[in-house]
């Protein structure tokens, strides 16, 4: 696509432009990545909220309140940005206030003490809450910037490149996160206003890459924002004709249902199998760190050759988490750590690769209503899940939402197998580099 007046870019300097944008998007993921991993939905927080709360509903809505926070605002952001052909700032400026909240928190914990664990679950979800929210309001920026300043094979070793060197520091990170939560370190609920405060950190210093990408045109602006009576109907249109779009949906919402049951392992671990804080959190988060850096490689190579089948390769190792945790109650807590080793191996990349699936399907004018529409319907499904499963873990018992889990995550690997295709590559074309 190309700027009335401007030259045209030739695919070496277009190149150029990836390479150094692709370092950057990477420099960003891993910071932000590693930050997260530092605070785990699946490992830290649980931990963090049980000790807060004897609720299972409660401890699985907190676990998921980030993807609900993060997904559910993007459909509203699309219809505004789509006024605008540089996304950007959009990206970049609710990043900077926002990316210190945890930061904030960190204090709050500290500040609050032991005595008042109420207060502290309050905080916790308010400030949790404005995290996922601001990152929600830059997540369909972000989604148009590496859909039209990185090409396809770019974008694909982004995500694995970035999910690898997250492992890597994760796995450099696991003995100190031990440390922190052992007997011996600064005791509940300093230890985890530590890892907190290490995670704000790592996230304020993600904003500085991001000042630098070099963003390149993509769909055309529309003169004004489309009122909800034009927009709505955009998206039923979307949704009534791209049969495609509605098969990834509809794997997603399965994959929200199958990942209600990921705040719970940790749980199970320290209820029925008898594993200490300090012994579970760690160890689950290094196996599934370890998995994590060999699927990051895999999709490196794979992601830039054959999305889909990467989708379904990681769907059909998704199954063995709750397999192996049902094994575990069996005979002991070793298949749950391959399990944790497995996932993190499949599933590390599987939310990024729907989302590459997306971005390349869409059309370029079209780009932040399918991000948007995409991930809001997850949310809406995800911010349902947690009650469904809390509900289930607290009066039916861990090995029910196991088992359904296994079902959530066979039925979504059927849609992708009867009903998906790859999305096209689009194909090169001259590009202008807008400027900062």
């Amino acid at each position: 696509m190309t700027t009335a007046g401007a030259p045209a870019h030739s695919p070496e300097q277009r190149e150029r432009v990836y390479r150094s944008n692709f370092f950057l998007f990477v420099i960003d993921g891993i910071l932000f990545s590693v930050a997260m991993g530092m605070i785990g939905s699946t490992t830290v927080i649980p931990d963090f909220v049980r000790r807060l709360t004897s609720s299972e509903v409660l401890i699985g809505f907190s676990s998921s309140l980030f993807d609900i926070g993060w997904t559910l605002p993007q459909l509203f952001v699309a219809r505004y940005i789509v006024r605008y052909e540089r996304k950007k700032w959009w990206f970049a400026g609710p990043n900077i206030p926002v990316r210190f909240v945890i930061l904030i928190f960190a204090g709050i914990v500290v500040a609050l003490g032991k005595d008042r664990p109420d207060m502290i679950l309050l905080a916790f979800i308010i400030c949790y809450g404005i995290a996922a929210v601001g990152d929600g309001l830059v997540g369909v920026p972000w989604a148009d910037l590496t859909g039209t300043s990185l090409d396809g094979r770019w974008r694909a070793r982004m995500f694995g490149y970035m999910t690898a060197g997250t492992g890597l520091v994760m796995l450099l990170a696991a003995p100190l996160v031990a440390s922190i939560l052992s007997d011996s370190g600064l005791g509940f609920p300093n230890n985890y206003a530590t890892l907190f405060a290490i995670a704000g950190v790592l996230f304020a210093i993600s904003i500085v890459p991001v000042l630098f990408i070099r963003e390149l045109p993509g769909g055309k602006a529309v003169d004004k924002v489309p009122s909800v009576s034009e927009f709505l109907p955009q998206l039923g249109h979307v949704l009534r004709t791209d049969g495609q779009f509605r098969a990834i949906i509809i794997t997603r919402l399965f994959t929200s249902f199958f990942a209600m049951a990921g705040p719970f392992y940790v749980g199970f671990a320290t209820t029925q199998l008898g594993l200490s804080s300090d012994e579970a959190v760690p160890r689950l988060l290094a196996m599934q760190t370890v998995g994590s850096v060999s699927g990051a490689l895999l999709y490196t190579w794979l992601g830039a050759r054959n999305n889909l089948l990467y989708i379904r390769l990681a769907l059909g190792g998704a199954a063995l988490l709750p397999i192996s945790a049902l094994l575990a109650a069996a005979v002991g807590p070793a298949p749950l750590y391959f399990g944790f080793l497995v996932s993190g191996l499949t599933l590390s990349n599987l939310f990024l690769s729907y989302q590459n699936w997306v971005v390349t399907h869409a059309p370029a004018d079209q780009r932040p209503i399918y991000a948007g529409l995409f991930n809001t319907i997850a949310a809406l499904f995800a911010l349902v899940a947690p009650f469904i499963a809390g509900t289930i873990a607290q009066h039916v018992g861990y090995e029910a939402l196991f088992g359904v889990a296994v079902v959530m995550a066979l039925s979504a690997l059927f849609v992708t197998l009867r009903y998906l295709q790859n999305a096209p590559q689009a194909a090169a074309t001259p590009v202008v580099v807008s400027g900062d």
